[in-house]
């Protein structure tokens, strides 16, 4: 164990406390920080609810002060020495009496700032207030701009008053007003009562009522319609602004209570509002967030210690319980290391003990099932071997051999008789092995299975392979006879071709009573296969169905009269006449044997190679046509009508090469024999097609369209040509004029010489022998 330093690591072993430990440690923190988010969520909700019993305390307060003032305003409207002064046009001996009157009222109560009595009549503001009354001017200014129109003048609420303030935002509260009037048609106001109620009388009710919240320093606020804290102070505390901001912008969402938690002043406070139901009024109740959960604070220290202890505990017992549960892993891996091979051990890699163990039992079950493999592909083996000797040398076993084998190797059949041979060939196996060998071998797997499947429901069967183009299928029968076996074997034709797209012929051969007889039908039926020759492709045969009397007897050689016909077809390029012959002769062909047949197309592949030597030995120009591998293509094809099909497009292309050879050299003929007449008679003024034709005594149109075919211009243009090209000849000698020129080759035309000069050279003729001549 000294050449392993990481197996007594126990890698494994730490693996295991690491995840224990891992898995206790998650399970604690998220235990720990659910119960401090838990309680935190429950302190605030409780804290909530307690604070909606303060608001709703201050709320029910509010709305009684708002009772009793409009009470009162109500008593002292109707109030006979209130109305002299409201109606009263000018003074009289009992005035100050009534205003005396007004001071005693305000004097006997504990809410009331002032009185104020508006006399339209007048234009004056009675006051009940002798320390107001010195002071009258900047509360007159106020009230002056209140009451400038009933329909815009605020009516029996409480109006925030701030006397160095104009507008309606009001932050410093001097107190509040109440009041009320008789609707006017004018723009001003006829009378109007004003009480001016303390505005510490309801400051001084939030607080107290805020400071007896458990003792906790939370402060109430009241805050208007427009977002603004209402209050006794001329500046707002620290962080109110943002506060207000804040529950502005909720109430003005639409939101009438609940709590919020907001920073304010690099501070969190946790605030409470709810809507007052006064005024457009909102009550807040805000209280520092640190108090608010401090005990939730000193839960979470006691929570953290708690888990720290348990997390120490937990490691100690991860340590016990893991090595309690590595013991059997211990054993179980030393046990097997000890007893594997050192060669095996080091050549594993070693992460930990059961990865090294997982690796050793793959290793170990890849050598398992590479011998079993190896055991099933060696059996395989010996049964196909046992298979082409019982079918190819079954003469030389006798029928207890035959069982001894068959028992040996597992083979469906046994040595009891009644057997049959039958020879599959699969359509286009050529084909298949040209272009992919392994194909063929797959087809021939498939059409194995597909056939063991089908047939074994009514016989017993085996197939094997004997030569790359055929399979041999073994069929015993069980207790009845033969008759159902040509139709699972059509069953089997037809699976294949569904599933496969691919045909394959068999050959039924005759039922064999003794074992010892296989070969011999083996042999007989491998002959009946061939006649696939004559029926095509995916047919069934059977001695009963092909070995007819017609075939025995008959002559396969080719006639001499059919011979010639063949032969004179070919030489003359008559198409017709050789596929006449040629249909005679296969249908001569096709009532024959198999090797009569073969022999006769043979025959027949040699007279056409014959014709068409003896063809261009006499020829010119030969036919060029390949016949030298005829015989063998026509072997290689697996039909009778496949033959065919190669002498058909055989002939016809030799046909169609005498014709055109024949047409070639008419043509050819004839065009040198017309540049014959054009350059010996260029100079004539009359050469024309219609000249030549009479001298070929042939139709000027025959002619002009074959001279026009094999050159590809017009006569014309030729004769044309060739009076222009010794035009150029006597142009470069300088012994000529134009007109000379003219004359001798043959141009009548002085104007159409030019022109066809110029066109053919790009120059006139005078140009064209000056350049020459300084050249």
């Amino acid at each position: 164990m000294s050449l392993f330093p990481s197996i007594r690591s126990r890698r494994y072993l730490q693996r295991i406390w690491l995840s224990v430990t891992l898995l206790t440690v998650v399970l604690l923190l998220a235990t720990a920080f659910s119960i401090m988010y838990t309680s935190e969520r429950t302190v605030l909700r409780v804290q909530q609810r307690a604070n909606a019993k303060v608001l709703s305390q201050i709320r029910y307060n509010v709305a009684q002060m708002n009772e009793i003032v409009a009470d009162t305003a109500q008593t002292l409207y109707q109030n006979n020495d209130v109305k002299i002064l409201r109606f009263a046009k000018t003074d009289d001996e009992f005035m100050y009496q009534r205003i005396a009157a007004l001071d005693t009222f305000v004097g006997t109560s504990s809410f009331l700032h002032s009185i104020f009595v508006y006399n339209g009549n007048m234009k004056r503001f009675f006051i009940g207030n002798g320390n107001v009354r010195a002071l009258k001017e900047p509360y007159e200014k106020k009230f002056s701009a209140l009451l400038t129109d009933s329909r815009r003048t605020p009516k029996l609420r409480l109006l925030p008053i701030d006397l160095g303030e104009e507008g309606a935002e009001f932050r410093k509260v001097d107190f509040f007003s109440y009041i009320l009037f008789d609707p006017s048609s004018r723009e001003g106001l006829d009378d109007a009562l004003i009480l001016n109620v303390k505005s510490t009388w309801l400051f001084d009710n939030l607080a107290l009522i805020a400071k007896e919240d458990g003792g906790r320093s939370g402060q109430a606020y009241l805050m208007d319609a427009a977002g603004v804290i209402l209050g006794e102070g001329s500046e707002p505390e620290a962080g109110v602004s943002r506060l207000a901001e804040r529950i502005g912008r909720l109430t003005a969402d639409g939101d009438t209570g609940g709590s919020r938690v907001i920073g304010s002043g690099g501070h969190k406070q946790f605030v409470t509002f709810m809507a007052a139901g006064l005024q457009d009024w909102t009550l807040i109740y805000a209280q520092p967030y640190s108090e608010v959960v401090g005990q939730v604070q000193r839960l979470r220290y006691t929570t953290l210690l708690l888990t720290v202890l348990f997390l120490v505990l937990a490691l100690c017992v991860a340590v016990v319980v893991s090595r309690r549960l590595y013991r059997p892993v211990e054993q179980l891996f030393r046990s097997v290391v000890s007893k594997t091979p050192d060669a095996m051990v080091r050549g594993e890699p070693m992460q930990d003990e059961m990865t090294f163990l997982s690796g050793l039992y793959g290793h170990m079950a890849d050598r398992v099932k590479l011998a079993d493999s190896n055991l099933t592909e060696n059996r395989w083996i010996l049964k196909r071997f046992t298979l082409r000797q019982l079918v190819q040398e079954s003469a030389l076993r006798t029928p207890g051999q035959w069982a001894k084998e068959a028992a040996d190797n597992g083979l469906a059949v046994d040595a009891s008789g009644g057997y049959r041979i039958c020879v599959a060939r699969v359509d286009g196996a050529a084909s298949l092995s040209t272009r992919e060998p392994n194909d063929l071998r797959l087809y021939h797997y498939a059409i194995s299975n597909i056939a063991e499947e089908i047939v074994s429901r009514e016989y017993a069967i085996e197939v094997v392979d004997l030569k790359p183009d055929h399979l041999v299928f073994l069929v015993q029968r069980r207790n009845a006879d033969f008759e159902r076996l040509t139709a699972l074997l059509a069953d089997v034709q037809q699976v294949v071709k569904a599933y496969y797209r691919l045909t394959f012929s068999v050959a039924v051969g005759d039922t064999v009573s003794e074992c010892r007889a296989l070969s011999a039908s083996y042999a007989k039926t491998l002959n009946l296969s061939l006649y696939k020759w004559f029926y095509g492709r995916g047919c069934m045969l059977t001695a009963e169905t092909v070995l007819k009397p017609e075939f025995a007897g008959r002559d396969a050689t080719m006639s001499s009269e059919l011979e010639r016909k063949l032969v004179e077809a070919i030489r003359s390029g008559n198409a017709e006449a050789a596929e006449a012959a040629l249909d005679r002769i296969f249908e001569l062909a096709g009532a024959t044997t198999y090797d009569d047949c073969v022999h006769a197309l043979s025959y027949l592949a040699i007279v056409i190679k014959r014709t068409v030597t003896e063809v261009n030995a006499n020829k010119l120009k030969p036919i060029a046509h390949d016949l030298y591998r005829l015989h063998a293509i026509v072997l290689e094809q697996e039909t009778l009508e496949d033959a065919k099909l190669v002498f058909r497009r055989t002939l016809h292309e030799l046909c169609a090469s005498r014709q055109e050879a024949r047409e070639t050299d008419a043509g050819s003929f004839m065009i040198e024999t017309i540049k014959e007449i054009v350059q010996a008679n260029y100079k004539d003024l009359n050469l024309s097609l219609q000249s030549v034709s009479d001298m070929l005594k042939m139709s000027s149109v025959y002619v002009g369209r074959l001279f026009k075919k094999a050159e590809g211009m017009s006569l014309a243009d030729y004769i044309n040509e060739v009076r222009l090209a010794h035009t150029m000849q006597l142009l470069e000698k300088g012994d000529y004029t134009v007109n000379e020129i003219m004359e001798e080759t043959g141009f009548s035309n002085q104007s159409h010489f030019f022109r066809s000069f110029k066109k053919k050279f790009g120059t006139t003729p005078r140009e064209y022998r000056l350049k020459k001549s300084l050249s």
